[in-house]
């Protein structure tokens, strides 16, 4: 799906209450003379770059959270964990939240953060890119996890996400693929399922013992991670975004979600290439960065599978399906 389609299905700052308009120009101290809507992301929600008439900037999310009730819990949740991190904390600073009661008895909630200068990483990934991201997540696994945010724990939260290998080792067929028949990737996963069947008790072993067990720990982990999450500055600093389902854990984790994004990008980029970007006092084992391939390669695949949410666009699917394949193919050849 286009960039262009992808942002049509979002909701926009001329879209929203002028009540919940008001509270933004109040925040930031003056009118808002330009918005500016971002493609990417699968929400539904504003995701505008915003512009006041002296100079301000800001970017807002905001959902109705009677449409939307999952994504409002999100927003509440990133408002929570984004509101706690210190000045230092490679993160967009946070401006502002609210939760607005319109005439019709429901509920718009906003969330203002630092608009970022920067971009989203090159596809593929540059290695300074990626060094740069490892840096980033250097400085944050440093930061005291604050008590009060109440963070669940990755190995209860993620841990059952990156074992789905389980679930498909009782079988794939024709029929599980039925959301992805529109997307250009049907066809190559069709042809992936006998090795899938063969091969997914094995690799959920693997997941148990090389990523699953090694979940614990008291840092941030982001879980979330991929290029569309992430903003490098001009000065060529990373800048993690949307905060949402922040865990409290071993942010090992992280280092192997941005690994993987790096390894769907390139076919030619080894798993070794990329684990001697990281950090040299912190790099995990080989075999725990394999173990996030194999993880992430049944999480796209499961949640293919699974009927869309009517909270997200339409492009979410066909991003999971060509995860699923990349990782994939890389298992099997």
């Amino acid at each position: 799906m286009s960039q262009e389609k992808r942002a049509q299905q979002r909701l926009t700052w001329s879209e929203l209450p002028a009540a919940l308009q008001l509270w933004v120009e109040e925040t930031l101290g003056g009118p808002v003379v330009t918005s500016e809507s971002q493609a990417g992301g699968f929400s539904l929600g504003t995701a505008d770059r915003l512009v006041t008439e002296h100079g301000g900037r800001a970017f807002l999310k905001a959902i109705s959270a009677k449409k939307h009730p999952v994504t409002a819990d999100l927003h509440r949740q990133e408002a929570k964990v984004s509101a706690v991190f210190t000045k230092n904390a490679p993160v967009a600073g946070f401006l502002g939240f609210t939760e607005y009661q319109s005439a019709d008895g429901g509920t718009w909630v906003a969330l203002l953060l630092a608009d970022i200068e920067g971009r989203h990483p090159s596809s593929p990934w540059q290695p300074s890119e990626l060094k740069a991201v490892f840096a980033a997540l250097d400085v944050l696994r440093d930061l005291e996890v604050n008590p009060a945010l109440e963070l669940e724990c990755a190995a209860e939260s993620v841990g059952p996400e990156l074992k789905f290998w389980h679930r498909l080792a009782e079988g794939v067929n024709l029929d599980d693929l039925q959301y992805v028949k529109d997307t250009p990737y049907y066809r190559d996963l069709i042809e992936l399922l006998p090795l899938v069947n063969k091969g997914a008790a094995g690799l959920a072993t693997e997941v148990d013992e090389q990523v699953a067990s090694q979940l614990s720990g008291n840092e941030y982990v982001h879980t979330d991670l991929r290029a569309d999450n992430i903003l490098i500055t001009p000065e060529g600093q990373a800048v993690l975004v949307d905060w949402p389902w922040a865990n409290i854990g071993n942010a090992d984790l992280d280092l192997g979600l941005i690994a993987v994004d790096a390894l769907i990008q390139d076919g030619q980029l080894s798993e070794q290439q990329v684990l001697e970007l990281m950090p040299t006092h912190r790099r995990p084992s080989l075999e725990f960065l394999h173990g996030c391939t194999v993880a992430l390669a049944g999480y796209y695949l499961y949640a293919s599978m699974q009927k869309p949410s009517t909270s997200t666009n339409t492009s979410l699917i066909e991003m999971r399906a060509h995860r699923a394949l990349a990782l994939l193919h890389r298992l099997f050849g």
